[in-house]
């Protein structure tokens, strides 16, 4: 279980609730209406619906969170607030103009108050057991290009470190979005080699730089007629560098999508996360190998 669970089961029941509760007022404004207002006005409908269709767009942003399992702490106290400003204004409702509600109308309001107060504690408690991943992840969008970059610190001599970030079949075994590697030609610059991807999918990669015990990259053949994948452009780069307490490695994906410059940045956002998760894994899973290598 990550340090992250707690905090996004909550977020999906919290995202089922408000769905739940967004799909009542879209479709049965005109039928709650008089059961919630004592003299319910001619807009009540439209305006129960405008609070549904928010209550989705509420649902949907949870439910992407939920996903997240890099949440962070602040992204989840931003619901807590939101949550519980929506327990204050129940309250100032209630307090201030009961007059204009029924009596059932009034359970109504306490009810789903009393359920966004409950996830918006348990939210907050959860929060506190979130901690940063150890990899730095930076993401950015330049001219229409992912530049995505993780850095991670090991305690394992550079050697140690190369030797795992260069052995390739090997690479399988901690990246989460290939299933196999086979080298196909060659050593060093120059060298081919061909991943798999989680359904059978293949693309050929070919050593675009090659440093001995430092630094090497590859660029992924997305011209190729069978290349899986929807980017134009696709290349990594992996370094090593010591440091007084071990090494720190960095991973390096430049990715360039198909399509116009819309459809581009669509991609781009949608795929940030994904990216992001993809990385942390990677840099984790290595880390371990390397300083078991260490060890061993």
């Amino acid at each position: 279980m990550t340090a992250t669970s707690t905090a996004r089961l909550f977020l999906k029941l919290n995202s089922q609730y408000s769905a739940l509760g967004g799909v009542v007022l879209v479709f049965a404004a005109g039928v709650l209406a008089p059961h919630l207002f004592a003299n319910p006005v001619d807009w009540a409908p439209l305006g129960l619906r405008s609070l549904g269709v928010g209550l989705l767009g509420f649902a949907a942003v949870l439910y992407l969170l939920a996903k997240n399992k890099f949440i962070t702490k602040g992204a989840v106290i931003e619901i807590v607030v939101l949550d519980g400003l929506w327990v204050l204004g129940s309250v100032v409702l209630v307090a201030f103009f009961a007059n204009i509600f029924t009596t059932t109308g009034i359970a109504i309001v306490t009810l789903v108050a009393m359920v966004v107060a409950f996830f918006a504690v348990m939210q907050h408690a959860a929060s506190s057991k979130i901690e940063q991943p150890i990899p730095v992840v930076d993401i950015r969008l330049e001219d229409g290009t992912l530049i995505a970059t993780v850095k991670r610190t090991v305690n394992a001599p550079t050697k140690a470190v190369w030797d795992v970030m260069t052995d390739h079949p090997a690479y399988a075994e901690v990246a989460d979005n290939i299933s196999k590697v086979e080298v196909l030609s060659g050593e060093g610059l120059g060298m081919k080699r061909r991943c798999y991807g989680p359904k059978g999918e293949s693309w050929e990669e070919t050593c675009d730089l090659f440093e001995p015990g430092q630094s090497y990259g590859f660029v992924i053949h997305t011209e190729a007629e069978d290349y899986p994948y929807p980017f134009a452009e696709l290349s990594g780069q992996w370094r090593v560098e010591p440091r007084q307490l071990g090494s720190e490695f960095d991973i390096r994906i430049i990715a360039k999508p198909k399509g116009n410059a819309l459809a581009r940045w669509l991609f781009v956002m949608m795929a940030k996360q994904q990216f992001k998760t993809i990385l942390i894994d990677l840099a984790d899973a290595w880390a371990a190998r390397m300083e078991n290598k260490r060890q061993s």
